[in-house]
This record gives structure tokens, sequence and C-alpha cells, in this order.
């Protein structure tokens, strides 16, 4: 019989204290890797450098929450700005010179509570107001070199109450092409939710962008406008900015919504533009020197706040997600050391239960260097299986984290991937089995035959 084959048939034998034994180091194991996962995609997910837009201009305030509300539809809009300031973006007086790309985003209603409506230009999607196709060079990207693709329809005109949804959105709710919908008011479900009398319809679907515009209903800005509640809210905020009453819409006395329909399915507002609104603007300078020059002529104006996203990103990465992962991941290796001390009492236990055992091997000929190796062995078998266990484990818990990310975010992580540093833990579980083993095996080591040979 080989030495496997013993090391086997010994851990058959007290088969339940190894199973318990292998438990407590997957555990460990699995917790560590799951956190390993987490952290490394975190940073791939909210510490990414690739974004689109050079600048998101929005309203003072949290540059945070500027940016986790534009780029990852999460959080309240920190408030808005007034729609001059995106007028000024595309005037060659102002900032023109400075910006290729300004997309106006406009948030604030959801459909079912649950996915974010945004009210937008169709110059996100590559195309002008006429429908025409734009060239690369002015369509904005959600990432370097990755442009918003409409896999099915086409996109909405900015005067119609259409849509274009993301693809998540059209696989999780039925929402297909001619489908209609209505926008709840804010972005909670709730018992009684307050739904909008207006209905758009779906003209295009996009191609998966993996990406939290995956979950999202976009649709003209200028629509978000026609919603009564949105147009006495606008006309409320004029007057307490202005210390005076909203201007005249210049619709009837007895209009009673903020638009009219046309023959053509165009709707006319009737909401002034100098009231308008912007929830932020999405802007790619015409070169790094432009952002940066932007950033600062922004921030030091009192009109709007600039945000980087892809600073801000790096900052709250390293700020809120570094710090408690590292933590988790101490606790982790914490676990894994008291597995590898359950290792040693469990070894260290079986060795006091078969000494007449290892003595009768010794009798038969097995040396102390082949017993300490059959001790050293079983425990380094046992740190192996449990933590490729883990290792698989932890990976399924990658999993369950990456559903909790699309879930919250609009995208999920690469839970599957591994890295060296998965594989270098596993083999510094194996060392620290190993090394839980000695002490056993020493103890094995100096067990003297004739002694433990008499019979009791």
């Amino acid at each position: 019989m080989n030495l496997f084959q013993l090391v086997l048939k010994q851990m058959r034998q007290r088969a339940l204290g190894t199973w318990l034994t292998l438990l407590s180091v997957m555990l460990g194991v699995a917790l560590a890797i799951a956190i390993m996962i987490c952290y490394r995609e975190a940073g791939s997910l909210f510490g990414q450098t690739d974004y689109g837009a050079d600048l998101i201009i929005g309203a003072k305030g949290s540059a945070t929450q500027l940016v986790m509300n534009t780029i990852y539809h999460m959080d309240q809009s920190p408030g808005n700005i007034p729609y001059p300031l995106y007028e000024a973006m595309l005037d060659p007086r102002q900032f023109r010179a400075q910006v290729k790309i300004a997309i106006p985003y406009v948030v604030g209603d959801s459909y079912q509570g649950k996915y974010r409506i945004v009210g937008t230009s169709p110059k996100l999607f590559g195309y002008d107001d006429d429908g025409n196709k734009l060239d690369d060079e002015h369509t904005m990207e959600y990432r370097p070199g990755k442009r918003y693709e409409i896999a099915e329809g086409h996109d909405f005109h900015p005067k119609k109450f259409e849509a274009v949804i993301g693809s998540d959105v059209a696989r999780l709710t039925g929402l297909k092409l001619g489908s209609t919908f209505q926008a709840t008011h804010g972005e909670i479900q709730t018992p009684n939710p307050d739904i909008h009398p207006e209905m758009w319809t779906v003209v295009g679907i996009l191609g998966p962008t993996r990406t939290a515009n995956d979950r999202v209903l976009f649709i003209p800005f200028l629509s978000l406008y026609t919603i009564g509640e949105h147009d006495i809210g606008l006309k409320a905020q004029w007057a307490i900015q202005h210390g005076q009453p909203a201007p005249s819409s210049g619709a009837d006395s007895d209009t009673v919504k903020a638009y009219k329909m046309n023959d053509d399915g165009r709707f006319e507002l009737f909401v002034p533009k100098e009231m308008w609104e912007l929830s932020a603007i999405m802007v790619k300078a015409r070169s790094p020197f432009m952002a940066q020059s932007l950033f600062y002529t922004i921030k030091n104006g009192n009109i709007a706040q600039a945000a980087q996203p892809a600073v801000v990103m790096q900052e709250f990465f390293g700020t809120f997600l570094r710090g408690p992962t590292v933590v988790l991941l101490v606790v982790a290796l914490l676990v894994t050391v008291v597995a590898g001390i359950g290792i040693l009492v469990s070894i260290y236990n079986s060795v006091s239960a078969r000494l007449r055992e290892i003595a009768i091997l010794r009798a038969l000929g097995a040396t102390r260097n082949r017993v300490l190796m059959l001790i050293c062995t079983e425990s380094a078998l046992i740190g192996l299986f449990g933590g490729l266990l883990g290792l698989l484990t932890g990976h399924l818990l990658g999993a369950v984290g990456s559903i909790y990310f699309d879930r919250y975010v609009g995208q999920g992580i690469n839970w599957i991937r591994s890295d060296q540093y998965e594989w270098l833990y596993l083999v510094a579980v194996i060392v620290i089995a190993l090394v839980a083993g000695l002490v056993p095996a020493m103890k094995a080591y100096r067990t003297p035959v004739a002694t433990n040979l008499v019979a009791t």
C-alpha cells in the first residue's frame, strides 16, 4: 500500500472529523476569495478611468453624488442647472471652442419605480434632431471607442413621445418596439405610485453595453417638461430664484396642459425656454487641456460644478471601498489561520488515537520519516481539497455579488475570472495546513514502538 492509499484510508476512517476540518478550511478560503473578487472587480467597476465623457456638469454639491447619479444611475440628483448653461456649451462665443460634444440629462422619473427614465437628446446615440447620422467624431462614447448602437428600431424624435430603451429593460420588462409606457414620479416603488398620464412609445432598443445604461429608458428631455407636475415645479422654482412670477407660457388661458399635440405627432411645448432646467450635462472636450480649462472655469463660477468622473470615482474607491475591503480580507486571513489550527487539533487528536496503529506500521518496516511524511501529506491534502472547494465556493459567492451589482448598479462583475493572487493564496493555505500538520507529525515521529504495541 503506497503513501496516498494509506493517507486516504486514514481520512476515510475518521470521515466526520476530516469533513468538518475540510469545511472550516473551505469557509475561510471561500470568504477570502469572494472578498478578493469583489475588491478586484469593484475596482474595475467604480475605480475605472475609461469614461466616454471628460466632464459632468451639474448642480453645486457633492461631485461623487453627481457622478454616481449620472454615470451609474444611482442616488438622487444633487439638483438642477439652468438650460442656458447647456446652450453656452454650444455657443462659439462662449464654450464651443473647448467643447466637442455636450449631451443634456434630465432625471427624476422612473418606469415601475425600478428603471430610471432619462431625458436626453438624440445626439447621445449619434443622431441630430432631424434624424441624420452624426460622424463618429461628434458622437458621445460610453467607453473610449465604444458608442451606443441601436440594435432594433431607430432613435427617438426630440419632440415626440418616443423612447429608446436599454437591453436589460427590454429583457426584464417585456417592452418591445411599439410598446407604450408611462412614467412614475420618483424612483422608489410605493404602494400607490404617482403615474404621469403621458404615454411614450418604444421606437428603439439599444444593444448591450454592460453598463448601467442597459437598465435605462431614454426619452426626449423636452417631453419631461410636458408633464403637468414638472411644469408647476419649474414655475415655482423660477419664482423662488427670481422673486417674481414665472414668465407667461404663451398658451391660451384655458390651456390645461403644458403642451399641445400637432397632427404630425409632435408636441408643442408651452413652457418658456428660460424656465427649462437640466440635471446634468455630459461633456466631451476637444483636448485634455481644454477639459481641464473648462473644469476650472465652471468650478470657479457660482452656477454649477464640473466633475471629472475618472478622478471622482478613483477617490471614491480609495476612500469608501479600499479600507473596508482590506479589513474584511484581514478577517478572512484570520479565519484561514483558525482553520489551520483546526487542522492541527484534528490531526493531533487523530494521531493520539492511532498511536498503536502507527507503532504497528513502524514494526512492519515503516521508517520515522515515512510516518512523518504520512501525517504531513494528510494535513496538506486537507488544505488542498479544502482550498479548492473554497476557491469554487468563493467564485459562486462572487456570482451572487455580480447579481447584486447588476441589480443596483446595472452592471455585473466578472466573477468567473481568477488571478494570480487567488492561486498564491491557495498555495499559502496548503503551506499553512502543512505547517499545522508538523506538530502531530512530530508526535507520531517520536512514537515508541515497543510501548504502543503492548495490548491494552
